[in-house]
């Protein structure tokens, strides 16, 4: 799993993700995206366009995530998910914790920007 921080603007950041968020995907970038995503508190997009599969233990990554920026006031939203990636997130309903959206032109008006 590779992992790319972009840094949009002073209150919102985009993360990349490429290859596999499954298990030992997730472990491998754990750390580094609660850092990217949660440390600074704020506004996080999330493109999954690079992501080929999704397992329980990158949507608990995701999700985490989503509610440790949600108790800092701010957002995590989703973007660019792939046909397979887009039905295991409507399958587990993760639209219901964190906005899931099509293109980065949408997550950026999630946001409120």
């Amino acid at each position: 799993m590779d992992m790319q921080v972009i840094k949009l603007d002073e209150n919102r950041t985009c993360i990349r993700l490429d290859g596999r968020l499954d298990a030992p995907g997730a472990d491998q970038i754990g750390v580094r995206f609660t850092a990217a995503a949660v440390a600074g508190g704020h506004d996080t997009i999330v493109d999954l366009a690079g992501v080929n599969f999704l397992g329980s233990m990158g949507i608990r990554l995701l999700i985490s995530s989503a509610r440790a920026l949600n108790a800092k006031h701010a957002k995590l939203v989703l973007f660019g998910a792939q046909e397979l990636v887009q039905n295991v997130l409507d399958q587990s309903a993760v639209d219901q914790i964190i906005p899931v959206v099509a293109t980065e032109q949408d997550a950026l008006a999630r946001l409120g920007t």
